[in-house]
């Protein structure tokens, strides 16, 4: 009778070559499994910390600024950020809405006091309703502080800066990073700074100039001088060209301003303009103080040293180091265009000093304002170094420390146009940082970041070339080899099982 069983022999080697089955599908589901699970912790702490994302970018589009990132984890003070949108909704109605919208991120990863909440504003309509004195739309964010319990909405288009005409505006840069860091700081800052544009005689607005100190914490006002004194609570008055001379009575409240009751700690901040008439009454205050606005409009003569091949839109050496040192790299040049000739009268008098900030090199000159038709270079009566910008001060001294117990000061700028948009929104030049590091040490603060635009154009991956060179060894070389390591030795262990 032929026997069923099976030889004990061949039953083992079938439960073996079973076993050895069993134990490979297991191995690759646990690699498969582990690789799932590490694919899955890099995602969630790509989402959470920066550190583990690469901006390629020459403008860093997609990161926010190191001094952005510490004033972030120094925030004490709880914020949420509510983009009043969904997240999906918002980035993807523009790549410009996809970059601001990483950048919100940045603010959420990089600070542990802040929130972001995206809000569903069509499915929500009552979020809104909440604030009946803010004009709200979709799209918009708005910035509030637990602690203070104030807000700052920041609408959607202020996350941009626009180029072009009227009928033909065009997105040129980002101030997403900006935009928001300002509107965080005003509302948990104690102290803002406040400036006011004195208006009435034809100053020039330059809102280029006034979006820049806005994005940095500045508590913006215009006043006129005929109607009253200016608010004892602002820190900087603001000059900007005036078209028509000042009287007697709109000086004396100038004075007042600076003296404020003896307590001093102000700041009047004076641009002149080539291309208008000098006021006289003006020119007299200014003497007073150490410095004079001569006529005519400085040239430069070596084109390395002058924007777009224009001669009359030079740029300006830093002549001292107590605030050139504030910026991060004296590389970038300071445009200092149509501007008028500075000179010093007196370097101490009394109380009074007078230093040059900036200066146009040896290479400049002036052309005067009624000079002929065929004036050259050679005609110049006034050749550099010539003052471009000047820091007049009024200084208490502390007789038994010998230091400065009060200080008020009037910058003096022989240009208007290094306010201007092509000056303060060009990343090649440091008329953004330089300008309000001045402002905010003359206004005695230090939590403010300069920041400036990132621009848009120009962000192909200009790669170094050991950069470009690891890249490769790591995509074509390394990662080839160690899948070839990995199935060698796979192959090696059944070989031998």
């Amino acid at each position: 009778m032929k026997s069923n069983k099976m030889p004990l022999k061949t039953k083992f080697f079938n439960k073996q070559r079973f076993s050895k089955r069993s134990i490979s599908a297991a191995s690759i589901l646990a690699c498969a499994v582990f690789l799932v699970l590490i694919n899955l912790v890099f995602y969630l702490s790509a989402q959470r910390y920066s550190f583990l994302g690469i901006d390629l970018t020459r403008d860093k589009l997609f990161r926010i600024s190191p001094d952005t990132v510490r004033f972030l984890h120094s925030l004490e003070k709880d914020v949420t950020i509510y983009v009043l949108a969904r997240e999906e909704t918002f980035a993807e109605t523009s790549s410009y809405n996809a970059q601001a919208n990483q950048v919100f991120r940045q603010f959420e990863r990089n600070g542990p006091a802040v929130s972001l909440v995206y809000v569903d504003y069509v499915k929500n309509p009552g979020f809104a309703a909440s604030y009946p004195d803010l004009t709200i739309k979709h799209g918009d964010i708005l910035v509030f502080c637990e602690n203070t319990g104030r807000r700052s909405l920041v609408k959607t288009e202020e996350l941009f800066n626009y180029t072009g005409g009227y009928n033909n505006l065009s997105i040129g840069s980002s101030r997403a990073e900006e935009a928001l860091y300002a509107a965080i700081l005003n509302v948990t800052s104690d102290r803002p700074i406040k400036a006011v544009f004195i208006s009435g005689h034809g100053e020039y607005t330059m809102d280029a100039f006034t979006g820049v100190l806005q994005m940095n914490n500045y508590e913006i006002s215009r006043v006129n001088l005929i109607s009253g004194a200016i608010d004892s609570s602002t820190d900087i008055a603001i000059i900007i060209a005036p078209k028509d001379d000042y009287g007697e009575e709109e000086l004396r409240i100038l004075d007042e301003f600076l003296y404020n009751g003896g307590n001093y700690g102000k700041t009047l901040f004076y641009c002149a303009d080539a291309d208008q008439s000098y006021p006289e009454n003006i020119g007299v205050f200014l003497r007073e103080w150490g410095v004079s606005v001569e006529d005519g409009a400085v040239f430069e003569t070596d084109e390395r040293r002058v924007y777009n091949y224009q001669p009359f839109y030079p740029v300006a050496d830093y002549a001292e180091e107590e605030f050139s040192s504030l910026i991060r790299t004296t590389t970038k040049p300071m445009l200092v265009p149509v501007s008028r000739p500075l000179s010093k009268i007196f370097d101490f008098r009394n109380n009074n000093s007078v230093k040059i900030l900036l200066e146009f090199a040896a290479s400049a000159g002036v052309r005067p304002s009624d000079a002929p038709l065929d004036f050259t270079s050679d005609d110049a009566l006034i050749k550099g170094p010539i003052p471009a910008l000047a820091l007049c001060r009024y200084t208490i001294i502390d007789r038994s420390t010998g230091k400065a117990e009060a200080e008020s000061n009037v910058l003096v700028s022989g240009s208007t146009a290094m306010l201007d948009s092509f000056a303060i929104e060009n990343p090649g030049f440091s008329n953004t940082e330089y300008l309000v590091n001045v402002l905010n040490k003359l206004s005695s603060r230090h939590d403010i970041i300069p920041l400036r635009p990132k621009s848009y154009t120009s962000t192909a991956l200009n790669l170094p070339r050991l950069t470009v060179n690891i890249i490769g060894l790591v995509f074509i070389v390394l990662i080839p080899l160690l899948i070839l390591s990995i199935g060698l030795a796979v192959w090696i262990k059944r070989k031998h099982s």
